[in-house]
């Protein structure tokens, strides 16, 4: 699965942060003896971004408790023999390839995530912190959830698959796209549910810092649109309202309906229809 990002106009290239699912067939599937899921799929594990991804998991998995029994578990650690978890999904570490990736889960192969560190920070640098208007996200919260956004894939049982080839700008209503949402609107009522869950201070406070981070991501993404693209939004331009490619919705309009989902207040709905309306076909 690959988590790649929709943002306006010239980030677009830059900004990986969507999400979907790659079909993988792992060679010597079925065989005792098969490559474990990283070598089978043609990558290289490294031991480099560990604690970013030990401390994502650790969060995604107190947010998970409210109201989940899948688990995230670190795919360089040793199994237990004697308890198999059947609802646990590795996370690993990937090497750097050609072209990168952020997330990318080979869904019928193996229950586990890959995970490319380096090009997840390159990810969220593009709309974290760097111009005094941008909040700061903090990595760990964004990438936590990412993985939500993948258990909402596994739940629901809908395997992803990106566009990769396909750089079209397009209103168009896919049924990817809507597996797309679905998984980021389980991603956002886990946030809810551990909001709301007073028997664990842990998952309370991890669900606070991961909607925080979801929050800042919609300021900072309105604001890359409205500074680096003037008279684009009122225009309602193309390139920042329509989605690009056919497997994900407009990234922007995904984190504020995650966001709506989250908050449901008046000003958080507003903000969803506003965004649309520039989807609308022009009047004839």
């Amino acid at each position: 699965m690959r988590f790649r990002t929709r943002a306006p106009g010239r980030l677009t290239k830059r900004v990986t942060l969507s999400v979907c699912i790659s079909l993988l067939v792992l060679p010597g599937a079925g065989n005792a003896k098969a490559l474990d899921p990283v070598t089978a799929s043609g990558y290289t594990e490294t031991k480099i971004g560990r604690p970013l991804i030990t401390q994502a998991i650790g969060i995604a998995n107190a947010i998970l408790a409210a109201s989940s029994a899948y688990r995230l578990k670190a795919g360089w650690t040793p199994a237990d023999k004697d308890k198999p978890a059947t609802n646990e999904l590795a996370v690993y570490l990937i090497a750097p390839t050609s072209p990168p990736f952020v997330i990318q889960v080979p869904f019928k192969s193996c229950r586990c995530v890959f995970v490319q560190e380096s090009a997840f920070r390159k990810s969220l640098s593009a709309y974290s912190g760097k111009p005094k208007q941008m909040l700061r996200i903090e990595p760990s919260h964004m990438l936590a959830f990412m993985l939500l956004h993948e258990i909402g894939h596994v739940d629901n049982g809908n395997p992803g698959a990106y566009d990769d080839a396909s750089a079209d700008l397009n209103l168009t209503e896919t049924e990817q796209k809507e597996r797309e949402r679905a998984a980021d609107a389980l991603a956002a009522r886990a946030l809810v549910a551990a909001s709301k869950d007073t028997k664990s201070t842990s998952g309370f406070l991890d669900a606070m810092n991961v909607q925080l981070a979801v929050t800042n991501a919609s300021w900072n993404l309105a604001a890359v649109r409205l500074l680096d693209h003037f008279g684009g939004s009122p225009l309602c331009a193309k390139d920042l309202f329509a989605d690009r490619g056919l497997s994900h919705p407009n990234y922007e309009l995904r984190i504020l309906t995650v966001n709506d989902i989250i908050a449901n207040t008046r000003t958080s709905h507003e903000l969803v229809e506003q965004f649309e309306s520039c989807r609308a076909p022009a009047p004839r």
